[in-house]
């Protein structure tokens, strides 16, 4: 997810891509455990209503934990916004729809023109690790390609810079299976067992352990597994799986107490089929690369691997990506782009030093990365994830160029390396190895990449102005004709005020403007005097992008500890009243983190609606009254006042702010308003240095709710995108469980819990999913406006030779 300050005045988060190869060992596991410290856990909570008793499990997913509907808390009636469940429109995707202009005049792309288009926030880089903003995004995914291209309107992944990819599963043979023999134990010299039983008493501790093969000596390499032996809270759904390192050993740390066994095994890797009683048949794809299991097959005279029951412990679907490049790829500069490109790019993401905690979830366990040849890579996830696919085939769209990093340290007499060193070793051996933190200093403060990031697409950055513009130009050597862009170029202007961006329009200054509020989009531009220039050269446009708005409590501060709190500052707040005086009902006002109208967004659960006399009832009960008649609530001798935070520019913002403040008054509770430029802004949150803030995500149509929600990003010393500090350890294990369920009816259930929950815990006041709002100019062509983020493809846009404006001679 990457964030964005948009035109409701929100600041809007949203995902991007990935890759592997050479990465001799595997990451350290996610443990998935709860964060040492997290507030909300052991926070006072009131007492809700009993659950209904008709139901108490989601009907034929027994082992999805279920979760009731919040109705009320401590005798307090929760109040609900009522309205019908909108569905997305369907159909095909109209061509240049409300241009009157193309209506009946058909015409063939040709390149030519530019594009200026307005963008209300300016990003700090545009190195697409370390600035993860939607507004970076947006402009480089014009710079950067995927190994696959997810197509605009199918929604389906499809072959881009690899030509064709394999997906394979992994499993782990018995640790007695013939000519396979794997054992562990505790120690070097201990005797070897195919399983062992654990017994954590302290989430602290750490455990080491040493893998041995079939001669019963330490074997590197070994797969081991440690999983709950019965039901842990907090403990990760699918077990802990690790693969040994030098001398056989293998480390576990930050488990939840309790009883665990340790399996062994040996690791194949092809299409599993289940059989009957537990049994499975593997098979081999012609284009399985380099696979050991060839050559047992082919030794045994054997097409398939059956496996009864008894002789596999463990499997993991599709976890195992290898992509076949195409032999025509280039950076733009001409460099051939190749296998080890990937590689670098994995080592990049995850080497800690680099400031890139916010995308590093995501390949925190893709923990091997090969480059198989030079036009082949391989990568593996630790557990099957259902986004496997989406990260692995999308890597590529944060590649850094290896050559040009290389050329630089060797102008300074230093080597880049993919060796794992120590600092002195780098000293001595005058080289720097990508994995260790001089690079990642150097990555992170690298101005003249993150300025001009080269990359493999259809454009090529070229000036940024600061505080102004930043211009791309078409890539005239694209190895990719057919979508090599008609544009010469497309121009980013940066105007954060509404008002100044509009009159931008109307002067001809830029020619896309976006976004635009509602009070513009519905009101403004629809005055006589406005609406005669509107309609003589721009089209209206509006759609929607998997996206919400919130208000965010920082729950490491006391005053938002306790989610009765959270749920009365909630109630506070007349969504359904704001949402048609003010957005025109023009957004769906939301109750979750999901996409309203992607899968995993549950519908039985409303927004919670208003109620200022059950707010104060329940504020009350959770200690906060006015004890001295100063018309401000207080609680041990401290009063309820805050600081709201977001940064300037967004009318709607001001107004939404504005609404809460005067009914929060009212209350007895003290708002205060600061804005913040948007390079501050971000700064504060990333520190948690922060009360409340306004800000949005924009998102996948069903997104990981690891980023946003695992316990482990909740810290003070935490820098990733839980900045609320939320920590819930039924919320982790549904995360785990919805990471790793491929059956998409499964995880739609888990998804649905864990939007119950957060409607509980209300960590965020949920808000609207607000409709995205436009003007463009009448003659570009090609222009379709699609579901996925940002909802538009300028490669796609031209401008037909008569009508061309920018860039001629």
């Amino acid at each position: 997810m990457t964030w964005r300050w948009n035109c409701a005045g929100i600041w809007i988060c949203g995902f991007g891509l990935l890759l592997f190869s050479g990465c001799g060992e595997s990451a350290a596991p996610n443990n998935s455990s709860p964060a040492a410290s997290t507030p909300t856990e052991d926070a006072p909570t009131g007492k809700e209503a009993p659950a209904a008793a008709e139901q108490t499990e989601w009907p034929g997913y027994p082992d999805v934990p279920y979760v009731p509907i919040m109705t009320e808390v401590d005798g307090i009636k929760i109040p609900r916004v009522d309205l019908p469940v909108e569905q997305a429109a369907g159909g095909a995707i109209p061509l240049d729809k409300g241009n009157a202009d193309a209506a009946g005049k058909p015409s063939e792309p040709v390149n030519g023109d530019w594009v200026i288009v307005r963008f209300s926030a300016e990003p700090q880089s545009l190195n697409p690790i370390v600035e993860t903003s939607a507004v970076q995004q947006y402009i480089t995914q014009y710079t950067a390609d995927g190994l696959l291209r997810q197509h605009w309107e199918t929604l389906e992944w499809e072959p881009h810079m690899a030509h064709k990819y394999l997906a394979e599963d992994s499993i782990k043979l018995s640790p007695t299976y013939p000519g396979f023999e794997r054992g562990i134990a505790r120690t070097s010299d201990g005797t070897p067992a195919g399983e062992l039983e654990l017994v954590v008493e302290k989430s602290d501790e750490s455990f080491e352990f040493v893998t041995f093969g079939s001669d019963q000596k330490p074997m590197s390499g070994v797969w081991v597994g440690v999983f709950a032996d019965g039901k842990i809270l907090g403990a990760a759904v699918n077990g802990y799986h690790d693969w040994s390192r030098e001398e056989g050993k293998v480390k576990f740390q930050g488990l939840p107490p309790g009883k665990y066994k340790v399996k062994v095994g040996h690791e194949i890797a092809g299409d599993a089929k289940k059989l009957e009683e537990g049994a499975l048949e593997v098979s081999l794809s012609p284009d399985s690369a380099n696979n050991p299991l060839a050559d047992f097959l082919k030794s045994k005279e054997m097409e398939s691997l059956k496996l009864a029951a008894g002789e596999w412990v463990d499997l993991q679907e599709d976890t195992i990506y290898t992509y076949f490049l195409r032999d025509d790829l280039t950076w733009s500069d001409g460099a051939p782009f190749k296998a080890r490109d990937v590689v670098f790019t994995f080592n990049t993401i995850n080497n800690t030093t680099v400031d890139g905690d916010s995308l590093r979830v995501y390949y925190q366990d893709l923990v091997r990365c090969e480059e198989v040849d030079p036009l082949t890579v391989r990568m593996q996830y630790r557990q099957q994830y259902f986004l496997a696919l989406e990260f692995t085939c999308t890597i590529t769209a944060y590649s850094p160029p290896r050559h040009v990093f290389e050329a630089q340290f060797k102008k300074d007499g230093l080597e880049l390396t993919d060796e794992r060193l120590t600092p002195e070793q780098e000293k001595e051996q005058k080289k720097v190895s990508v994995h260790g933190q001089a690079y990642g200093q150097f990555f992170n403060k690298n101005s003249e990449y993150g300025e001009k990031p080269l990359g493999t697409g259809a454009y090529i950055v070229g000036d940024w102005s600061r505080g102004n513009r930043v211009e791309l130009n078409r890539n005239e050597n694209y190895w990719n004709k057919k979508l090599a862009g008609h544009l010469d170029k497309l121009i980013f202007r940066f105007i954060p005020d509404q008002v100044t961006a509009l009159q931008a329009l109307k002067s001809g200054e830029i020619d896309f403007d976006f976004p635009l509020t509602a009070e513009q989009y519905f009101e403004e531009i629809e005055q006589p005097v406005e609406k005669e220039w509107v309609e003589r050269s721009y089209v209206k446009a509006d759609w929607y992008i998997p996206s919400y708005g919130y208000c965010g409590w920082n729950m490491l501060k006391p005053i938002f500890q306790d989610r009765r709190v959270r749920i009365a500052l909630s109630m506070m707040f007349d969504k359904k009243d704001y949402w048609e005086k003010k957005m025109h009902k023009a957004a769906m006002i939301v109750s979750g983190s999901q996409y309203y109208f992607g899968p995993g967004y549950d519908h039985e659960v409303k927004p919670i609606g208003f109620d200022t006399t059950g707010a104060i009832d329940l504020l009350a009960e959770a200690g906060w009254i006015d004890s001295n008649g100063d018309g401000v609530l207080d609680k041990d001798g401290k009063k309820f006042e805050f600081e709201l935070l977001f940064p300037p520019g967004s009318p709607a913002a001001e107004a939404r702010a504005l609404v809460m403040q005067k009914t929060y008054k009212e209350a007895g509770i003290i708002m205060n308003v600061r804005h913040l430029e948007w390079a501050s802004f971000l700064d504060k949150i990333k520190n948690k240095d922060f009360e409340a803030c306004f800000l949005g995500w924009v998102q996948n149509l069903e997104s990981d709710p690891y980023q946003l929600w695992h316990s482990s990003g909740a810290g003070p010393e935490a820098r990733g995108s839980n900045h609320c500090s939320f920590a819930n350890p039924v919320a982790d294990q549904l995360i785990d469980l919805i990471r790793l369920t491929l059956d998409e009816k499964k995880r739609q259930k888990a998804h649905f819990t864990m939007h119950r929950i957060l409607d509980r815990e209300q960590p965020y006041m949920f808000m609207y999913a607000p409709k995205e709002m436009a003007l463009y100019h009448k003659r570009f062509r090609g222009v379709k406006w699609y579901v996925l983020r940002p909802g538009f493809d300028l490669s796609e846009w031209y401008v037909p030779k008569d009508l061309q404006l920018r860039g001629q001679n």
